[in-house]
Order: C-alpha cells, then structure tokens, then sequence
C-alpha cells in the first residue's frame, strides 16, 4: 500500500487519505479484507485514529464493516457508477457553458499548459500521473467557474465511479483519444462556442466500453446487479 512522504493533519485524516487512495487506485482490491491493526501498525498510528477512518469510509461505502467478522473493502457497485456518471456529465455541461462565457485568454492557456502536461506524461506511460492530470483539468474548469463547492459535492458520489474508471483505463487505456476530447474542449472555450462545448462534452464522457469483458475478468470485483452491458466513461 502506497503512503504519502509525510504526515499533514490529524492522524484519523492521515490514515482515511491513504487507504482511501489506495482503495480508488485498486493496490486495495475491492472484496480484500482490511485489518485495522494491520493498517495501524503500517502506518505508525494508534488503532484509535484507524478505527475513525474506517468508520469514515464506510459511511462513504469504500468498507464494508461486518461485526465479528471483519471489515472489507466494497465491491463496485455499477448502479452507483452510472448514477455518478449521470451526475458528473450534466453538472459539467453547464459549468462548461459558464467557462464559455467568462473564461479569459489567460485562463485558455493555463488549460493549454495542462494539456501540454498531459502530452508529456502520456509520452512516458506514466499511467498514474494521467490519472492525475486527467482528473485536476476537469476539477480547474470549476474551480475557474468558482464552482468548487459544486465539484466536491459531485467527488462524494463518485467513489465506485473512479474504481470503475481506474479498472477500464487500466485494460482499454487511450490517452491520445483523451487528450484529443480535452484539446476540442479547450478550443471550445477559447471560441466562446457552448454548443460546441456540450457537444465535445458529452462525446468525451460517452466513449462506450462493454463491460462484459471486465466482468469476467474480474468477477470477484463487483457487486451483482441487473445493470446494462455498457458503461460510459469520462
């Protein structure tokens, strides 16, 4: 399990950051027991502050907590994924209509340098990194719109979401088609187009994978459910 190079905050906080991460990246496999005393001796804490961050991630459905018997690390859910998506995808349509309308020339190259980021780290494989990079360009398009409070409450409804799109990317990975849709976004924006932008928009989140595949790959991932046999991705 990756750890940050140092410790900021409370150490419920320090270990709810970590395991969260590691639970998002998939290094905890969902349907993994977790043990707090495991976690709490790795990490150079108390078992106290690992319970809390436990406690905590159960409420946000990342641990499954089972009196008796142990705590897991949940199953992706792909009717939460979807939902997700479904919210993410509309919410920033209309943010995107608001960068058309307000965003500066400065603001135009600060996106373009971050798409410039993207080209490098997609030229190096850094998978990890383009997660990243992937995931602030679309994070500073709201916090451009001041829309931040907006943003955080749309990440605390994406937790199977990001599992789910770490998994895909992982087995269908195409950065170059990514930062294609991200180039047109920014183009979009620059000309003050919001049809444009919606359009662009929607096409990037609605690149449709079957899941299929994924299910059988990894069966033991997910949780059973009478969703369809293809998800979108953003």
């Amino acid at each position: 399990m990756s750890q940050p190079q140092q410790r900021q905050g409370s150490s419920r906080d320090y270990v709810y950051d970590i395991v969260k991460k590691n639970i998002l990246s998939l290094k905890l496999e969902p349907g993994t027991m977790i043990s707090e005393k495991e976690i709490s001796d790795k990490l150079e804490v108390s078992r106290t502050p690992t319970r809390e961050a436990f406690i905590k991630l159960a409420e946000e459905d990342l641990i499954v907590i089972y009196p008796q018997k142990g705590s897991f690390i949940s199953l992706i859910d792909i009717d939460q994924v979807e939902e997700a998506r479904f919210v993410r995808e509309n919410m920033e349509v209309a943010v995107l209509k608001i960068a058309c309308e307000t965003f500066t020339e400065r603001d135009v190259v600060e996106m373009e340098a971050l798409l410039a980021e993207q080209r490098i780290y997609s030229g190096h494989n850094n998978y990890e990194k383009m997660h990243e990079l992937d995931e602030l360009f679309h994070e500073t398009i709201f916090n451009k719109c001041h829309k931040q409070r907006t943003w955080s409450v749309i990440q605390q409804m994406l937790a199977h979401y990001k599992r789910f799109r770490n998994l895909l990317l992982a087995v269908y990975f195409d950065w170059e088609t990514i930062i294609a849709q991200h180039t047109r976004i920014v183009e979009s924006i620059r000309l003050r187009d919001p049809i444009m932008a919606e359009q662009e928009l929607r096409q990037h989140v609605k690149s449709r994978f079957e899941k299929a595949e994924l299910l059988e790959k990894y069966p033991n991932y997910f949780k059973k459910t009478e969703a369809s046999s293809s998800i979108t991705l953003s």
